[in-house]
């Protein structure tokens, strides 16, 4: 039995619904897409789909499934069961925000934002129970990282039809991953079992997966150094903030940098936020070198949105502290020395790390630009809801990248995504990435990718602050855990030690 500790509590496990990678990392190994990431997270490979082929123009994906692939109630998969769950992800009257995924594909983007009713315009065809044909609008050279993504797995209609949205309590769910839902424990923890109808079981070596959910940092180290738990999870803040260069440094420690940004969104909707004076102020008058020892391992101080690693992507040039100028901004804007501002909200999850950054924010803003700064930390899923609904003034938001392209950041901020949180948006900005999603010159899509966030940097619609990096603590009996930026660790591949 493999043991560890799952962090925040999954949101939810419907794969249309996920937005964050605590409820993605768990419904990851209930449902597996047409194809899978391997252990190291650099290599797709077949997952539902046994293979694919691409056509010359770089349009047309047809992916063939696995012959007696069933689900966990013993229905067959089929090409047809992705065709219901990918027109239920663009149905607008669902509201998922992950659904622009899919925007690659024709008619996905008209079928989503309501312009069409008949789910028929996307271009996804179960040709035969094996056989699906994806249709896209341009060449898309990342689209099968796309299809490997937990929101484009299958759905069981059956399942679906019954139940309703109660489809994926554990009494009820279908699944056709390595794993099942045995039971969830609201608070406490998550049961997987190993699923005995899953296409390749001699590649799953766990019988059983007890995800332990909402554990406080000190307990974690605690019931690890207990051997009551194998894995501390993939968030650095499940452990002790003011332990974690310590912890770092111990035999059984991972560290990876991860391809992540932790940034501040700023709603622009409303006054003061709706003035790029006042935006370039915030961001001037944070000394982003100070961060380094609030950091530690878990993460790399930064002005940038796009993480490193991109190969032949040009970063825009690093902003450097300047509090001068940062006041004359603010008294340009109207606020000499922070007279007349209202004090600014910034909302945080409440976890260590995100506390203590917001807590340095807050007092660089009051001595730097004297501005008033209220720090609301809320429970990380009540947070996320008022990102979701705009009820915010300055929040803590961040992305961990879907697919090793600068795009997957990005396109965070067209003016038509859902998951754009500072109601910002510029033609010209859109313009950029569509052209760059239009182009197949990689060179040419990355200059215009690149040109694209030296933008976003003119205008801040969110406050870059640092890269994401993992620490966690991995028992040795545990075999098949593999750092890598993507952050994947599948639990399909991971096993135990004889005797773990």
């Amino acid at each position: 039995m493999f043991t560890f500790a799952q962090g925040p509590e999954p949101r939810t496990l419907d794969p249309a619904a996920i937005t964050d990678t605590h409820s993605a990392f768990i419904a990851g190994s209930l449902f597996e897409g047409l194809l899978v990431w391997n252990a190291s997270g650099d290599t797709l490979q077949p997952g539902a789909a046994s293979s694919y082929e691409v056509s010359a123009d770089g349009r047309q994906y047809t992916f063939t499934l696995r012959e007696g692939a069933i689900w966990s109630n013993g229905d067959p998969v089929a090409a047809a069961d992705f065709v219901v769950a990918w027109r239920r992800l663009l149905n607008p009257d669902l509201g998922s925000p992950y659904a622009s995924l899919l925007y690659p594909i024709k008619g996905a983007k008209e079928l989503h934002r309501g312009a069409v009713r008949d789910a028929n315009v996307l271009r996804v065809e179960a040709r035969d129970r094996r056989t699906l044909i994806v249709e896209l609008e341009s060449p898309t050279p990342w689209f099968p990282a796309i299809v490997a993504h937990t929101v484009t797995s299958p759905i069981n209609p059956r399942a679906l039809k019954r139940h309703g949205y109660a489809w994926t309590r554990p009494e009820n769910i279908v699944v056709n991953g390595p794993f099942t839902l045995e039971s969830w424990t609201r608070g406490h923890e998550l049961v997987l079992e190993r699923n005995r109808y899953y296409h390749s079981p001699s590649e799953v070596a766990l019988d059983r997966v007890i995800a332990r959910v909402d554990m406080g940092p000190e307990r974690v180290v605690e019931m690890f150094d207990s051997g009551q738990i194998m894995w501390t999870g993939r968030a650095s803040g499940a452990l002790p903030l003011e332990k974690l260069a310590t912890l770092a440094k111990r035999p059984d420690a991972h560290v990876q940098a991860q391809l992540g940004t932790s940034w501040y969104y700023l709603n622009t909707s409303s006054a003061p936020l709706s003035d790029l004076r006042v935006r370039k102020a915030l961001d001037l008058s944070l000394d982003r070198k100070a961060l380094v020892p609030i950091l530690g391992p878990s993460g790399l101080a930064t002005s940038s949105y796009v993480p490193p690693g991109m190969p032949g992507y040009r970063y825009p040039a690093a902003r450097n502290f300047d509090p001068h100028g940062a006041r004359a901004l603010l008294a340009a804007a109207g606020y000499p020395g922070g007279a007349g501002m209202p004090p600014l909200e910034l909302a945080v999850d409440a976890r260590n790390l995100q506390e203590q950054v917001a807590a340095w924010v807050a007092e660089s803003w009051r001595r730097e630009l004297g501005i008033e700064v209220n720090i609301f930390a809320r429970r990380w899923g009540a947070h996320w809801e008022a990102l979701e609904q705009g009820a915010f003034q300055v929040g803590r938001g961040g992305w961990l990248g879907d697919y090793p392209d600068p795009s997957s950041f990005l396109e965070l901020f067209l003016s038509d995504n859902e998951l754009n949180r500072s109601e910002w948006g510029s033609v010209s900005y859109d313009e950029l990435i569509n052209e760059a999603a239009r182009t197949t010159d990689s060179v040419a899509r990355k200059g215009l990718l690149s040109a694209s966030e030296r933008q976003l940097v003119q205008s801040l619609p969110a406050i870059p602050l640092f890269h994401f990096s993992s620490v966690s603590l991995v028992s040795p009996q545990v075999r098949g855990y593999i750092d890598n930026p993507l952050d994947m660790h599948l639990l399909r591949y991971i096993s135990l030690a004889e005797g773990g």
